[in-house]
């Protein structure tokens, strides 16, 4: 039960960074040991001159003027507001004043606003935690249409997380995303269908389905799982031809585990 909690409350806060628009610092890739022994040695100056001059600091936010046009019913300038103490651009880093501006907006009704509500209240970000107002906020936004905050309570309901978990009430959410185009949405549909999910039966149809759909965006895993479909003949011909396609694909989209399966295919 622990370890399913910490978990949940990581991707919640991690999610929460996101939304206020904190992303995490980019990792440059390792040199390798060969390449850097085999450069050849320069001086300080030189050094200094072949590298990239620094990109200015992006300008400081207007705050003061952003107050302005978010106290007189500005939902733009509110969530700006949000993000900026979110992230303490500009200013000292304050999620309780980050939380203000954004439930301003949030009270306009803005889809987005709510789910960072929802986010910030079921983690105690900036507020005091509290279960059934973060989860009104997620429900709120998701009647506005927000797909992620759909795909969320999916989350919530598949895995029991504050609410009683039911593949039901999961799956219910997860095809709301779905049929508004959620590509994370279309691939778990596709995948409790292929595998079956507690009360719900696997029905390859319907995962096929679900899969195509999100290969249409390029979606790797939904390829490689197309693939693996047509390899084991699960609600189609087995058709190996149609399985190193699907492989492929996903190997082009990044998909490591095809690299195996287009391997083990030729054997």
């Amino acid at each position: 039960m622990v370890p399913k909690f910490v978990s949940i409350m990581l991707i919640a806060a991690a999610t929460c960074a996101a939304a206020l628009g904190q992303n995490p610092p980019a990792q440059s890739p390792a040199t390798p040991a060969a390449t850097t022994a085999a450069a050849p040695q320069q001086n300080s100056k030189d050094a200094a001159a072949s590298q990239p001059a620094a990109k200015p600091a992006p300008p400081a936010p207007d705050v003061v003027g952003l107050k302005k046009k978010a106290l007189a019913g500005d939902v733009a300038s509110q969530n700006r507001l949000g993000e900026i103490y979110g992230v303490g651009l500009g200013v000292p880093r304050n999620l309780a004043e980050s939380a203000k501006w954004f439930h301003m907006a949030a009270d306009q009704g803005d889809p987005a606003a709510e789910l960072k509500m929802g986010l910030m209240t079921l983690g105690g970000f900036g507020v005091t935690p509290d279960v059934k107002q973060g989860l009104y906020w997620y429900n709120l936004s998701a009647s506005h249409g927000n797909v992620n905050a759909m795909f969320q309570l999916g989350t919530f309901y598949e895995q029991g997380f504050r609410v009683d978990k039911s593949a039901t009430e999961a799956m219910k959410w997860y095809r709301m995303a779905a049929d508004k185009g959620h590509v994370e949405a279309q691939l778990k549909v596709a995948d409790i269908y292929r595998t079956g999910l507690d009360e719900i039966p696997h029905d390859y149809q319907e995962s096929l389905k679900w899969y195509r759909a999100a290969a249409e965006q390029n979606n790797g895993a939904a390829e490689y799982f197309l693939g693996y479909m047509y390899q084991e003949g699960l609600g189609v011909n087995k058709n190996v031809e149609e399985a190193a396609n699907w492989y492929n694909k996903a190997v082009h989209d990044n998909f490591s585990s095809a690299s195996i399966a287009l391997r083990n295919l030729s054997r």
